[in-house]
C-alpha cells in the first residue's frame, strides 16, 4: 500500500486554435498538452484498469487522482468532455479573482463543472507566491478564495492547490486552520512535515512512453538530476529568487 494515490497535475489541455489569457504566466505553455495526448492518457489508464478517483486516501497503485491548475477556459472546453467520455472524475482548482476574464472559467462553466461531478477548490486568491507574504496576506489568499468559491457556487470548499507549489510549514499549517482538508502541491520539499498531497506534474513534449513511467514512479536521470539542482537553488535563494531567475529565463 501507498501513503496516497498517483496524482497527476494537469494545466492547460489545449489544440492549435486554443485562445490563451492574456498575460500567462511565463513558462505556462510548457505544461499545455493537447486534446490528442491527454485523451492518450486517459485511454491508457481505462485500458490498464486504473481506478480514477477523487479520493486521497492510501491506495493501491492502481488508484490515480487527476488535478488541474488555475482554471483556463480550455479545461472546460476541452478536458470535461474527454472526462466525461471517460466518466473520469478531477479536481479543478481556480484562481479566484480570474474567474469569468477572457480566457479563464466564468461560474457559469465552474457550475457545470461541478454539477459533472468535478471537484472545484481554491489555487488563491491573486496566485500569489505564498511564502513571499506576510501572514495577514497569506490569510486574505486563503480564506478570501475560499468564501467567494462558496458563496457563489454555493458549494463547501474544502480543496486548495498551492500556487506555484511554493510552500512550507507554516503556510500548510494555515492552510488547514482556513478550513482546506486536501491540500496539494506540486513538488513535496524533503523538510515539509504536515500532511499535504504531493502530485506528478504532466508536460507538454511528454511521449506516451513518459507519462507511463510516471505512473510507475520511474524519473528519468536528467529529470531527477535538473530537480536536485532546482532544490539546492531554493534552497540557498529562497522561493522569491528562485521563482523571479525561472520567470526570466522563461521569457
Amino acid at each position: 500500500m501507498n501513503k496516497q494515490p498517483i496524482i497527476l497535475m494537469y494545466s492547460g489541455i489545449v489544440t492549435e486554435w486554443t485562445a490563451f489569457p492574456e498575460n500567462r504566466e511565463a513558462g505556462a505553455e510548457l505544461y499545455d498538452v493537447t486534446t490528442a495526448n491527454f485523451q492518450e492518457h486517459l485511454e491508457w489508464l481505462k485500458g490498464n484498469h486504473y481506478v480514477v478517483t477523487t479520493q486521497c486516501a492510501p491506495a493501491s497503485n492502481e488508484n490515480v487522482v487527476l488535478t488541474f491548475d488555475d482554471g483556463e477556459m480550455n479545461n472546460y472546453d476541452h478536458a470535461l468532455p474527454l472526462l466525461k467520455k471517460y466518466g473520469f472524475p478531477a479536481y479543478f482548482f481556480i484562481v479566484a479573482d480570474r474567474i469569468g476574464r477572457p480566457g479563464y472559467m466564468g461560474w457559469d462553466e465552474l457550475k457545470a463543472m461541478h454539477a459533472e461531478g468535478m471537484v472545484v477548490g481554491s489555487h488563491g486568491l491573486s496566485h500569489e507566491i505564498l511564502t513571499s507574504l506576510l501572514d495577514t496576506q497569506i490569510e486574505e489568499e486563503l480564506r478570501a478564495s475560499k468564501r467567494y468559491l462558496e458563496r457563489n457556487l454555493n458549494i463547501q470548499v474544502d480543496a486548495l492547490s498551492v500556487p506555484g507549489g511554493f510552500c512550507n510549514d507554516k503556510v500548510i499549517q494555515m492552510a488547514y486552520d482556513a478550513g482546506y482538508r486536501n491540500i496539494f502541491i506540486a513538488r513535496r520539499p524533503r523538510s515539509l512535515r504536515p500532511d499535504c498531497f504531493s502530485r506528478i506534474v504532466v508536460k507538454a513534449n511528454w511521449p506516451l512512453k513518459r507519462f507511463k513511467q510516471a505512473l510507475d514512479g520511474n524519473i528519468p536521470f536528467t529529470e531527477r538530476a535538473f530537480g536536485l539542482c532546482r532544490s539546492a537553488v531554493k534552497k540557498i535563494f529562497g522561493d522569491n529568487v528562485y521563482h523571479w531567475v525561472r520567470k526570466t529565463l522563461l521569457r
